[in-house]
């Protein structure tokens, strides 16, 4: 018998070791999957009863499926069918707009895990669910919040739809969700005016809310000229790379105080002669691409307390298409760049030369900067077309023409153009930088058949001439030569051409 004993004592763990090496049962190291069907990831889930689902999926055996809310382990589920496991989470008594992370943790029968989190919001139960056109007068009263949008609506029929301070809208993320008003031929009003303490919101209704979640604000021809923005946030729109404000074919929207903020595109676009006036004390910040694209003509209304900072990198800039001004105006010194874009046709740019008899008169404010695109130029009074340009800067805050290139080179851009039809007393550059012009061995500014004043300026890294001066008359040359300060240039500083 103790022979017996001591030969299983020196046996018994070599069977161990056998038995734990046998190829036909090897050790599991294989992890479970588990993936969330319900909800979803960034879903706005009611104040209630809230059923959570999982699907989990192992090489030898789900053992059980942990439910866990903020980090708090609220139930389990062993017997899940066809793979789906579930839990219903008691929600009540959470605040609305109130975010939580759900996370589903998945075991097997060899305590290998994994899991998945997601994150929802708790809406209240009096939210309110907009999705057909408004053809008749609407008001949406903040005891509604949230007003959520669920696709396109347009507001027509010579409707107004009034938003009231403090109301919170909210869009559904989708290429379609917008409100669109003044879709031609048909008429419409948006009258969304906020307060200082309540101002009005339209968002994402996205938990975790992301640029471009929804379509934007449109407005086109028909739209009334009631309409007016005042005291409102738009965010998280922009959808595709779009605009998160569109105004277009004629529309001439109000808008103040106004704040756009996380745009997947520009802030606002015009386009086909749409514009924005009386802009004043708004902020266009964190958007992917150009806080505000404008034709010439309608940079006259962009006023005063803007803000256009903080976008993406190299895009605080207010972007201008080529175009002709033919209306007299003040282009404010917005603490950002105007900029042409590219040209589609070399020689275009920004041209003063009003079709009607009145001249239009721009004058620049002091500290702004002007950049050409390659190309591009600054016509004034082309044709005998009355048109004159007052650009005064001062010592500490001059007024600077120069090329757009991220790396600069002489002859950049064209030049600043007097021609035949400028209005001699409304055309004066003083305290003035011009620079990278002369393409076209015209010079940085030409003077043809026109008496501009030019002093004070610093006109320099030219590819031809400081000032080219030709036709019958023009101011005195050798004034220009001792008035103004020139450097790195090609050619003379003041020429005297045919």
């Amino acid at each position: 018998m103790r022979k017996l004993f001591l030969l299983l004592v020196l046996i018994g763990p070599l069977m161990l070791i056998s038995c734990g090496d046998d190829d036909s049962n090897p050790a599991d190291t294989t992890n479970p999957e588990v993936t969330i069907l319900q909800p979803q990831n960034g879903e706005n889930v009611p104040a209630d009863d809230v059923l959570i689902q999982a699907r989990a999926t192992d090489n030898r055996g789900i053992a059980k499926v942990e439910f866990y809310v903020d980090g708090t382990l609220l139930g389990e589920d062993e017997t899940g069918g066809a793979n789906v496991y579930e839990f219903t989470w008691d929600a009540s008594g959470l605040n609305p707009g109130s975010g939580h992370a759900i996370r589903v943790r998945a075991i097997d029968t060899s305590d290998n895990d994994d899991e998945m989190s997601i994150a929802v919001a708790i809406i209240t139960q009096n939210q309110t669910i907009h999705s057909d056109n408004i053809v008749t007068d609407e008001t949406w009263d903040p005891s509604g919040n949230p007003h959520v949008v669920t696709g396109a609506i347009g507001v027509s029929e010579g409707a107004t739809l009034t938003i009231l301070p403090g109301c919170i809208v909210q869009f559904q993320p989708d290429i379609d969700s917008s409100i669109s008003v003044g879709w031609q031929p048909t008429t419409g009003a948006l009258v969304a005016e906020g307060t200082p303490l309540h101002p009005i919101l339209f968002t994402s209704r996205a938990v975790v809310p992301q640029r471009g979640d929804w379509l934007g604000l449109n407005f086109y021809g028909g739209m009334l000229p009631t309409t007016h923005l005042s005291y409102c946030t738009i965010e998280y729109t922009g959808y595709n790379e779009g605009a998160a404000v569109f105004v277009a074919w004629g529309a001439a929207l109000r808008m103040d105080h106004c704040t756009i903020r996380h745009a997947g595109g520009h802030g606002i676009t015009y386009d086909h002669a749409g514009y924005v006036e009386q802009f004043n004390n708004n902020i266009i910040t964190t958007c992917a691409d150009y806080p505000l694209e404008t034709e010439p003509e309608y940079v006259r209304y962009l006023g005063t307390g803007n803000s256009f900072t903080g976008n993406d990198p190299g895009k605080d800039k207010i972007m201008l298409y080529d175009g002709v001004v033919v209306t007299s105006g003040t282009w404010h010194n917005q603490g950002v760049p105007y900029e042409l874009a590219p040209l589609v046709n070399d020689g275009g740019g920004i041209w003063i030369t009003p079709t009607a008899a009145t001249p239009a008169i721009i004058t620049i404010e002091a500290g702004t900067t002007i950049r050409f695109s390659e190309g591009s130029q600054l016509l004034i009074g082309y044709g005998g077309s009355s048109g004159g340009l007052i650009a005064v800067g001062t010592e500490l805050l001059p007024i600077t023409f120069t090329s757009a290139s991220d790396t600069p080179q002489p002859g950049d851009w064209y030049r600043i153009d007097f021609e035949d039809g400028s209005v001699d007393g409304q055309c004066r550059l003083e305290h003035c930088v011009i620079e990278y012009g002369g393409r076209g061995d015209y010079g940085n500014v030409l003077v043809f058949d026109a008496r501009p004043t030019i002093s004070d300026c610093a006109i320099g890294i030219g590819s031809s001439y400081g000032i080219y001066l030709g036709g019958a008359e023009y101011p005195d040359a050798g004034s220009l030569e001792t008035d103004n300060t020139f450097y790195s240039l090609a050619g003379a500083n003041v020429y005297v051409g045919p």
